[in-house]
């Protein structure tokens, strides 16, 4: 058991950085658009770029193992 919890340690390290990139990006494009009262332009931005940040490091954690 703790074998495959040693191996899964980078996938799961990737799955929060995913979502901690998305929660963090998106919100502060929501806090640009409070500001600029422009909603939901940079929150979208944010939440997209959140995206491509968390793809990033998974395709690090995936490719690392080959």
């Amino acid at each position: 058991m703790s074998e495959s919890l040693r191996q899964a340690g980078p996938y799961i390290g990737a799955v929060y950085v995913q979502a901690g990139a998305i929660i963090l990006l998106g919100g502060i494009g929501y806090f640009i658009d409070k500001w600029r009262e422009s909603f939901p332009l940079w929150f979208m931005i944010g939440v997209a770029c959140g995206i491509v940040v968390g793809l990033y490091e998974m395709a690090k954690v995936i490719w690392r193992d080959r």
